[in-house]
């Protein structure tokens, strides 16, 4: 699909999803736990007690539970999927719903999605479900958990129909409140060239292109011409599965307008993701949720494009029956909440014998669940928008021995870099480029090395800053063609005043010499000049851009040896519009991203409050492991402040047990002109001062240990 179709699409699928989030605000509060079949108590053995689940969801003040259809086996009846052997005519989701319902506890049912499933239901019972891996062949064998493999199945199969009547049944005949679709992946769990020798795909294939499907024992072995008919056959698959997807929601609408949940598994996918795809859903799950801040970015970056999203609290493990786990799950669940996060904890199970440690999800459930009106249906406060990005032209990408330089680094780097030093600030697609509208809502836009700007692009990043935006770019900033190709210009120039250049002569040299076997600029700082930026401080200098600067630029630092000596400029300024303009030649976002070398962040720190529009709604004077984020919805306001763990760049997997609380806090919210500041109090009980200002209050906090928000009303 040419990649201005794909825009286009991606425009109206994000508008639609903008236009269907208010029918969804319950999932922004839904404290899930989620029960998948593949595992205890659902397998190997069935252990499964809804009551017992019931009740330890009610007192860990849970309010939702995601509950398996199908996992190795199907857990209900009435369906042509085989059901556990110990099951016998118990039917797990009626169970389930019998248990939580009058506990007030919503349910939505897990579909089984083109997932594998029991070896013995793809051989035995069901032999004409099965992806059929080879001309002759069966379906793969695969293991996955304790007890039984598992096979691989085919939409092209009557697996087809079997899962539409599933479908259908559970949205018909269950008290749901949602449905949740694993991915919908092509060809899942399929191996090698990911090909399909059933008698559907065969025929199904041949009818629509006039070709056979090719088979080489050995991937390296396809010719470039089955190569390209082998693209065709995926492309051919993959509208087969979007017709199921279609045919899906119709389904689900036809008997309950519930929301459509599927997994897309990371922030990155949904620029991957198939438009049609995400047309037809309501919302997403995250499946990874790595550290503190790739989750604030991950949510930030669904909900500003209209989705809701239930990130993993968590994640699985190889002890379902255990509770190990620390206040790492707390910490987690403050996070994602602040940001509009729905909360779904991804192994619960051992919280239904091990009592002892179900404080670390049950208190902040308890707090969330105390002020849910004020989480639900909240926004996220437009200030700074960091243009989200991770595709890097050939070449672009640099590494030296202890980090890198590329466009990934860069954008979370710039993340980073508001949320420590308590700048707001939002994660954005770069569709929002596309958007005028949305674009303004914004008081700066961060482009932090994002190498290729289509026009349209460009004229809207230009009007956005003659209507009075602040705008940063940093390094090679639409200095790419769409093809990845490295231009003359930049296509931005006319903003940024600047141009680059090829250093020659002593320059050259001076370049070539100042690096080290680490692979990055050594002995190179960024200095501000005599009375303009950051007061004559060495910062570190990171992989840069050598330009020259044009007219209408203001050089504000520059790129100079250890002795002192200039080479390039490093920070230039000019004013466009109504707006301001700054552009950072060296990547200094990516280094503090992945160093945290405060030094740096100060001075991004410096730069993006020079430029900005206007002020940060609100200061907070307290350390970078305080993370704040600024919600509102009508005249309510709340700043969440949440604590970070024990390991500010924590180690996934890796348990906390203990958050050292911080003292001392004091915030300033900054009140706009022709607004009343009232009703200010505190979500977690504890003491404070307020002491009013000429354009806000200063608010002192004692102590903050895991979380705190401070709500107000502006009228």
């Amino acid at each position: 699909m040419p990649r201005t179709a794909l825009t286009l699409i991606l425009i109206a699928v994000f508008a639609l999803a903008g236009a269907e989030a208010a029918d969804l605000d319950w999932t922004q509060t839904s404290r899930v736990f989620l029960i998948d079949a593949y595992a205890y108590p659902l397998a190997p053995e069935l252990e499964y007690d809804a009551e017992a689940l019931a009740r330890t969801m009610q007192d860990m003040h849970a309010n939702v539970v995601r509950f398996a259809t199908m996992g190795k086996y199907c857990t209900i009846q009435g369906a042509r999927f085989t059901t556990h052997p110990d099951q016998g005519s118990r039917d797990l989701l009626a169970e389930t719903i019998a248990a939580c319902k009058p506990r007030g506890i919503k349910v939505v049912p897990y579909i089984s999605t083109g997932h594998k499933l029991a070896w013995s239901m793809v051989t035995r019972d069901y032999p004409q479900y099965a992806h059929i891996s080879k001309p002759g062949g069966g379906p793969l064998k695969l293991r996955m958990f304790a007890g039984e493999e598992h096979g691989t199945v085919c939409w092209n199969t009557p697996y087809r129909r079997a899962y539409l009547d599933l479908v259908e049944h559970v949205v018909r005949d269950y008290e749901i409140h949602g449905i949740y679709f694993d991915r919908w992946s092509r060809a899942y769990f399929w191996q090698g060239m990911k090909l399909c020798y059933c008698d559907g795909c065969r025929s199904g294939f041949r009818t629509a292109t006039g070709l056979e499907i090719p088979y080489r024992e050995k991937d390296e072995d396809y010719s470039q011409e089955e190569r390209t008919t082998i693209r065709r056959y995926h492309e051919w698959y993959q509208d087969q599965l979007v017709s199921v997807l279609r045919e899906v929601r119709r389904i689900v609408k036809k008997y309950k307008d519930i929301p459509l949940i599927y997994n897309i598994n990371n922030p990155q996918s949904i620029s991957g993701e198939d438009p049609r795809v995400l047309e037809n859903h309501d919302a997403f799950l995250y499946e990874r949720g790595e550290s503190m801040l790739k989750r604030a970015e991950g949510v930030s970056l669904a909900r500003a494009a209209g989705f809701h999203v239930w990130p993993y609290i968590g994640g699985y493990d190889n002890w379902p029956r255990v509770v190990h786990n620390g206040l790492d799950y707390q910490q987690e669940i403050f996070t994602t909440a602040m940001f509009g996060g729905g909360l779904i904890v991804a192994q619960p199970t051992g919280f239904i014998r091990d009592k002892e440690n179900a404080d670390i999800v049950a208190r902040p459930f308890e707090l969330l669940e105390k002020n849910e009106a004020l989480f639900r249906g909240f926004s996220n406060y437009p200030h700074v928008a960091v243009v989200y990005a991770f595709e890097d032209p050939p070449d672009h990408a640099q590494k030296n021995w202890f980090w890198q330089s590329d466009v990934r680094t860069a954008t979370a780097g710039a993340f980073a870099a508001c949320l420590y030093r308590h700048i707001q600030v939002t994660s954005l697609l770069d569709r929002v480029l596309d958007d005028p509208t949305k674009l303004s809502q914004y008081k700066l836009l961060f482009l932090a090395d994002i190498p290729h700007l289509s026009e349209q692009r460009v004229r809207n990043v230009r009007d956005f800053v003659k209507n009075g935006g602040g705008l940063i770019a940093t390094y090679t900033t639409s200095l790419y063609n769409g093809e990845g190709q490295k231009q003359a210009r930049f296509a931005l120039e006319e903003l940024l005043r600047v141009k680059p250049i090829q250093p020659a002569g002593e320059l050259a040299r001076d370049v070539e010499y100042y690096s080290s076997k680490l692979g990055g600029p050594h002995d190179l700082y960024v200095l501000g000049r005599k009375g303009r930026l950051w007061k004559e401080r060495l910062v570190p200098a990171w992989f840069y851009q050598p330009v020259e600067v044009l007219e209408g630029g203001v050089t504000e630092a520059d790129i100079v040896r250890g002795d002192g000596a200039a080479l390039l400029p490093a920070v230039v300024t000019s004013n466009y519009g109504k707006g301001r303009v700054a552009f950072l030649a060296s990547s200094l976002e990516s280094l503090y991203g992945q160093s945290n070398a405060r030094i740096v962040g100060e001075f991004l720190e410096t730069l993006i409050r020079k430029v900005a529009a206007e002020p940060s709604p609100y200061e907070v004077r307290g350390p970078e492991t305080l993370i704040a984020n600024l919600t509102v919805k009508a005249e309510e306001h709340v700043l969440h402040l949440t604590n970070w763990t024990g390991s500010k760049f924590e180690m996934p997997r890796v348990d906390e047990y203990y958050i050292a609380p911080v003292e001392n806090v004091q915030v300033r919210l900054h009140v706009p002109k022709a607004k009343k500041l009232d009703r200010l109090r505190l979500l977690v009980p504890g003491s404070f001062r307020a002491r009013n200002l000429p354009d806000g209050v200063e608010i002192s906090l004692p102590r903050v240990e895991a979380y705190q928000g401070i709500a107000f009303r502006l009228k």
